[in-house]
């Protein structure tokens, strides 16, 4: 991974010096305060997904952001301009590439690896380093996100998930108990078991096509601990290792005794959300945090307050985490444009959103209409539910003032926030090069294809060792050495 950053910055150093001398930020620190006057404020202007300058509340959004600049001695005139029609993770960095939009701060949701290469987004590294309130909101991933790729900075949870099970559920089984105590996969198979022998529920759990769940649930204790493994001295990707076999044994176990949705396959999200919400699986892993969230909300408006829901621990085995936290990159956020000639200044527009007056309009919205300060409390109004945050999704030491009268999410988010860090894990991994990315998509479809197929008992587990031939085969003996040059 230290050679990720080695790689890209090999097309940055020839336009290292007009990157680095933007009008505003002659003769100032990276970071620095005080951009602009009151009679000549700076103009920074933002493309960010699914925000547009007329939106409603989006010009009160941007006058309280610039009247908070303006009381810590910056001048800045934010300017939010519209994404180019499209799918945003396409459209955004097409346009950007060709000069379409040339914004000083953008959000990019992919295709940011490319335009990085190329020199056109600013290293953030010394931005941060002089930041007062960003580097305080870094949780551990993305100070190492950061060092691995210093283009994209995203102020967020891991994106981790969690299991959840709805409570009044749970307590009508004998096997809760020993779950929580000790969460083997023995265990985990015994609950699962219970709530289908009862008629709990239809089936234990469900998906939406994939494994990638289940797999925040099980992989370490079956010992896939990371996308890349050392096994007998060989890196490997861990989808062709015995450790993936026996998971997916496992699975198929399960799948066999009617413990797992049978259309988990064919489902998208909205109707497995819509089987778990029905009662017809009564287990989900989700997002940790706002996602969580939102299913206890929807399952006690669907289903009362009985059954709200509870966040269970990562099977114990192997090993004893959720899903292993890729590290190499964000896979969003924002960047800076390299030919921005107010860098200092559009940092200064991230930076205030991170400090706690940044962070209050962020999560909180506009006072008076999402929000009212009664007495020593923040109330929320009946439109509160309508804001979400635009810039950072972190809660991470969000202690607004005056104190809120209710938190900002429910005891089943936090929980699987609070879980999310306790079982935390980094990944190996490496980025895929474009010279080899057919043979990684035929890989992967190779994967999907047999793993299906074994859980289903299309294919008996023998046929796993077939996989890993073909495997080898379609790209496998060709990453080889690749792995081992990243990973020495």
């Amino acid at each position: 991974m230290k050679k990720i950053l080695a790689l890209l910055l090999v097309s940055v150093v020839s336009l290292g010096v007009l990157s680095g001398c933007g009008k505003d930020g002659e003769g100032k620190n990276p970071g620095s305060s005080g951009s602009g006057t009151k009679e000549s404020p700076v103009k920074v202007s933002i493309v960010l997904k699914d925000v547009n300058p007329t939106d409603e509340n989006i010009p009160e959004m941007v006058e309280a952001i610039e009247k908070g600049l303006e009381a810590n001695g910056s001048y800045i005139d934010l300017e939010f301009i519209e994404a180019p029609t499209g799918t945003y993770g396409e459209a955004v960095p097409l346009a950007f590439r060709t000069g379409q939009i040339s914004p000083d701060i953008i959000y990019f949701q992919g295709g940011d690896n490319a335009i990085a290469s190329d020199g056109m987004l600013e290293d953030l590294t010394p931005y941060i380093e002089k930041s007062t309130h960003v580097k305080v909101l870094m949780e551990k991933h993305n100070v190492e996100r950061m060092k691995n790729y210093p283009y994209l900075l995203w102020l967020a949870p891991a994106r981790v998930s969690t299991p959840v099970v709805r409570k009044d559920i749970a307590e009508k089984t004998e096997s809760y108990s020993a779950l929580i105590e000790d969460p083997t996969t023995d265990n985990y198979y015994k609950f699962f078991k219970e709530i289908v022998d009862k008629k709990l529920a239809d089936f234990a759990t469900t998906s939406d096509g994939d494994l990638t769940r289940l797999d925040s649930v099980f992989n370490h204790a079956f010992g896939v601990t990371s996308t890349v493994m050392e096994v007998d001295g060989k890196w490997v990707f861990s989808k062709a290792t015995e450790f993936e076999k026996d998971k997916l044994e496992f699975y198929a176990k399960l799948y066999k005794e009617g413990l797992i949705d049978p259309a988990y396959v064919t489902n998208a999200w909205d109707t497995m959300e819509q089987a778990f919400y029905e009662g017809k699986a009564a287990f989900i892993a989700g997002t940790a945090g706002k996602v969580i969230d939102i299913y206890n909300n929807k399952m006690v408006q669907t289903q009362g307050e009985a059954a709200e829901l509870v966040v269970l621990p990562p099977a114990k085995g192997v090993s004893q985490a959720y899903t292993s936290i890729d590290v190499t990159k964000e896979t969003r956020g924002f960047a800076i444009n390299a030919q921005s000639e107010v860098k200092d200044a559009a940092f200064e527009v991230l930076e205030f959103m991170a400090s706690p007056e940044g962070q209050k309009i962020d999560k909180l919205g506009l006072e008076g209409v999402h929000y009212n300060v009664e007495g020593d409390k923040v109330v929320y109004t009946d439109k509160f539910p309508e804001w979400y945050a635009r810039f950072w999704e972190t809660t991470y030491k969000f202690e607004p003032t005056p104190a809120l009268a209710e938190p900002l999410m429910g005891e089943a988010a936090n929980d699987s926030l609070k879980k999310a860090g306790e079982y935390y894990y980094e990944d190996i991994n490496v980025l895929i090069p474009s010279e080899l990315s057919p043979q990684w998509d035929a890989m992967i479809s190779l994967y999907k294809e047999y793993a299906s197929d074994i859980i289903r008992g299309v294919k008996p587990v023998s046929a796993f060792d077939e996989f890993v031939e073909k495997w080898n085969e379609a790209g496998g003996d060709t990453f080889s050495e690749y792995l081992a040059e990243e990973l020495k």
